[in-house]
């Protein structure tokens, strides 16, 4: 799959090639943990202007729609997403995803430790029930959990519970309260969060996230 943006990201990139691609610099800024405090981010996608991108051209769209925040890609071997612009190190992140429309051959999730658009970690489900954990490093993918089917995951049209723990080098990933793979490395160390849809040979997917809540451990 391709690392790229959508088209309107490219546009943005001709037109301030000094703005940062990534959608931290994109949006307003949301509340950083500071120190000596835990940190809790709470969006429901009830508000929109909560501060996600909303955005659409021929290929892709995004954007607040009924309470949800959705993605919709319509084109081959693209990977659209966004970023509410934190800053975390440790912490515990869920948020409900359901596949609305798409076939087998694409994928949705979370991205972890979101550094820039070249350097962050990729938590993905597919629409037929499989799973995969990878890393963008230095703008190379790298296999961290192959993918592999788990009975855990619901199939398009219903919702998955994601869970994602960040500790030190250590990362967990689980689906409707079912622990699905546990990775480690230490390749980035803290960064931001984000949602995200993509294609592989099928060039159609639509996806809806709701209640996102992340909470920073000690």
């Amino acid at each position: 799959m391709s690392d790229r943006r959508s088209a309107w990201f490219w546009l943005l990139a001709v037109l301030m090639p000094a703005l940062s691609l990534s959608a931290c610099g994109l949006l307003s800024e949301q509340a950083s943990p500071t120190a000596g405090s835990l940190f809790f981010f709470d969006d429901d996608f009830s508000d929109p202007a909560s501060g996600w991108l909303e955005v659409s051209d021929a290929e892709a769209a995004q954007g607040y729609r009924d309470g949800k925040f959705f993605f919709r890609v319509q084109a081959l071997d693209m990977f659209v997403w966004d970023n509410p612009g934190l800053n975390l190190q440790d912490f515990t992140l869920e948020v409900e995803a359901r596949q609305l429309s798409g076939g087998a051959d694409n994928s949705y999730g979370v991205m972890v430790r979101y550094v820039d658009d070249g350097n962050f970690y990729r938590f993905d489900l597919s629409g037929d029930s499989y799973y995969a954990v990878s890393k963008l490093e230095n703008q190379e993918w790298i296999t961290l959990a192959d993918w592999q089917t788990s009975p855990h995951i619901k199939p398009q049209g219903e919702v998955n519970l994601l869970k994602i723990v960040c500790k030190g080098s250590q990362m967990t990933f689980q689906v409707n309260g079912q622990k699905l793979v546990a990775v480690e490395d230490d390749s980035f160390e803290r960064g931001d969060v984000g949602l995200f849809a993509g294609t592989f040979s099928d060039p159609s997917i639509e996806v809806e996230f709701d209640n996102l809540k992340i909470q920073e451990l000690e």
